[in-house]
């Protein structure tokens, strides 16, 4: 894997990889070429098998056995070496070729030494309506603890960040990203919104967001809301969220 990167993209992926090959021709595209991939298969190596095809050096592929996609993603962490963090999921993919490039505009501005996460906005595709929804992203310390407004494939921030606070929360499965924000805001973390709206967001029946996993939502928002104190909390997905935003 190429070292002093400015960002490693991890790509945690199962039992997809003809989106997993959509997700990685994106990131390939990015006219900032200073990042490594690393793409952890959770399923049995067939995306393993469509990162290594590439050919590219700087894509790393491992395998998590089953083990979850925060525990994926955590093994993702452990093995960056960039000095910031970006993801992408294995369904969602990058429209165009500046997404790290704003990104990276955001983190390094040299106005502050603080870091901070920069996340964009994103368009939502209904892959299944064949039609599109604008999300407009915004978010700071007080609105992240009454809706998840962030994207995950449209954000970055330090991996140095994860040395102070830990790595994700493999206990919250579908609410592990919420938590990271609002671990970051109790660490006084700003949010920072970066001039990119190049995150396109699949919605698909079936997604881990779908009414199917409705149950173990409700109760991970449960041991979300214990764990950071927060009050009653409206059971949302992102496209919910477009769907207000857009009324």
């Amino acid at each position: 894997m190429p070292r002093d990167t400015d960002f490693t993209v991890i790509i945690p992926t199962k039992g997809r990889p003809h989106l997993l090959a959509r997700a990685l021709a994106s990131v390939l595209t990015q006219t900032l070429a200073s990042f490594a991939v690393i793409v952890v298969d959770d399923g049995d190596g067939d995306g393993r098998v469509v990162a290594e095809r590439l050919g590219d050096p700087r894509i790393t592929a491992l395998l998590s056995n089953g083990a979850g996609q925060v525990a994926s993603r955590n093994l993702g962490l452990a093995r960056a070496t960039g000095r910031w963090i970006t993801f992408l999921d294995d369904d969602d993919w990058w429209d165009g070729t500046g997404h790290l490039a704003a990104l990276a505009r955001v983190l390094a501005d040299g106005a502050t030494d603080l870091p901070r996460l920069a996340y964009g906005s994103a368009t939502m595709v209904l892959e299944d309506r064949r039609s599109t929804l604008d999300y407009q992203a915004f978010a700071d310390w007080q609105t992240i603890r009454r809706d998840n407004t962030i994207l995950v494939s449209s954000l970055a921030y330090p991996r140095a960040l994860h040395g102070r606070l830990g790595l994700f929360d493999a206990d919250l499965p579908y609410y592990w990203d919420w938590d990271w924000y609002l671990r970051l805001a109790t660490a006084s973390v700003p949010f920072v919104a970066a001039p990119t709206n190049a995150a396109r967001i699949s919605c698909r029946p079936g997604s881990v967001s779908s009414a199917e996993h409705e149950a173990a939502r409700r109760a991970d928002l449960g041991k979300l809301r214990e764990k950071h104190h927060l009050g009653e909390l409206e059971l949302k997905n992102h496209l919910s969220i477009a769907l207000e935003r857009s009324v």
